[in-house]
């Protein structure tokens, strides 16, 4: 199996794991040196998240404010160079209004080590193709 693909495949379990089995199980695919970024501009854009606490606590958040959250990637892109695409569809239920809430959004993740170590969201795909040189 190619590089690449064992890191699709990561990203990919990273996935079945926290819908199966919850943020811990998540959180055993994240390198030590985890950096991660919301959408920039985003209201819970907090700028660099450094470090499997910080990035446990910016989910948690996520965690704490919805019911039934549920994240699917509906599409994993190999773009090279440790990268892989997802466009994720996350779901769920306000807990404070009940109102139904549903994000589409892309992730950029670099895989280091057999580790997610850097994740960048963008609001739209073209975006996170554009941030590695790729058009839609």
């Amino acid at each position: 199996m190619l590089i690449s693909e064992q890191n699709v495949l990561i990203v990919r379990d990273s996935f079945d794991a926290f819908a199966k089995r919850g943020l811990d199980a998540l959180a055993k695919f994240w390198h030590p040196e985890i950096n991660w970024r919301a959408i920039e501009g985003a209201p819970d854009d907090v700028g660099e998240t450094p470090g499997i606490e910080a990035v446990r606590r910016y989910l948690q958040d996520w965690l704490d404010m919805f019911d039934d959250i549920t994240v699917v990637p509906e599409k994993l892109i190999d773009v090279g160079d440790d990268r892989v695409i997802a466009v994720q569809l996350t779901s769920g239920r306000a807990k404070l209004s009940g109102i139904e809430t549903q994000l589409r959004y892309a992730v950029l993740y670099t895989v280091w080590d057999g580790k997610i170590v850097r994740g960048r969201e963008y609001a739209e795909l073209a975006e996170a193709l554009k941030a590695v040189g790729l058009e839609e």
